[in-house]
């Protein structure tokens, strides 16, 4: 059986739609494939030796994200984002990407698996531009929606949410969550599940126990998509919530 080694390097070489990054543990790069060259624009003599930052734009660098993406992967093994790259012509380029520590018998590095979904991202702003369509989607969708925004405040939800809480009125908008009228939204690791979704791009996919008795144990399953704007003030959370 051939080296795995030759399979990826067979992969790094060939595919068209993953654009890869080799690194060192600390962030320097040290090659790219064809797929990134052709997708952001530098090759890797435009790169190599550089800090993996210079992909970064001056606003997540002033947060740290690099450092961060890093300091997570050597940590853990591995660590996903979403944000810009800084495509070689200085355009700004959304992505999502999969940072992997790879250990060999010979040396450690960090491969990182990057998609551009900025398309996605235009319709994801196209959506919250138009309030007509936001309201169809709120409207035809029958599990419980809640739209925050960068504060963390509501700005609307749907009848099904409202009928999962036992709400009579619908939610205020500017409303904090923990004044949504249910104990369930006071709860501290959803706060900071949704402020971590907010701040750093982490997703919420889990179940949440409430209920201090039987009669009102329930296990209530979140989901979000953060909803990105031109600038952190305009970011926003969907969150889909249902009983389990």
């Amino acid at each position: 059986m051939q080296n795995t080694a030759e399979y990826f390097d067979a992969f790094f070489i060939n595919t068209r739609h993953n654009a890869i990054l080799i690194m060192s543990t600390d962030g320097i790069i040290r090659k790219v494939n064809q797929a990134f060259t052709t997708a952001y624009g530098y090759h890797t003599d435009d790169l190599y030796s550089k800090q993996h930052r210079v992909l970064f734009t001056e606003k997540d660098q002033v947060k740290l994200l690099p450092e961060i993406e890093i300091n997570k992967t050597n940590r853990e093994g591995s660590s996903s984002d979403e944000n810009y790259i800084v495509h070689k012509d200085g355009s700004l380029v959304w992505v999502t990407g999969e940072s992997v520590l790879i250990k060999t018998q010979t040396e450690t590095c960090i491969v990182k698996v990057i998609h551009n979904i900025h398309a996605q991202k235009q319709l994801e702003r196209y959506l919250l531009s138009s309030n007509e369509l936001l309201d169809t989607l709120f409207h035809s969708v029958k599990t419980g929606l809640l739209l925050l925004d960068s504060r963390i405040r509501t700005i609307k939800c749907n009848q099904p949410f409202l009928k999962l809480f036992h709400l009579e009125a619908p939610i205020p908008e500017g409303s904090k969550i923990q004044e949504i009228s249910h104990p369930f939204w006071a709860d501290e690791e959803l706060k900071n599940d949704i402020r971590n979704a907010l701040v750093k791009g982490e997703k919420i996919k889990k179940e949440y126990i409430f209920g201090n008795t039987p009669q009102e144990f329930r296990r209530i399953h979140v989901s979000s998509k953060v909803l990105a704007g031109e600038d952190d003030l305009e970011r926003k959370v969907l969150l889909v919530v249902h009983d389990t």
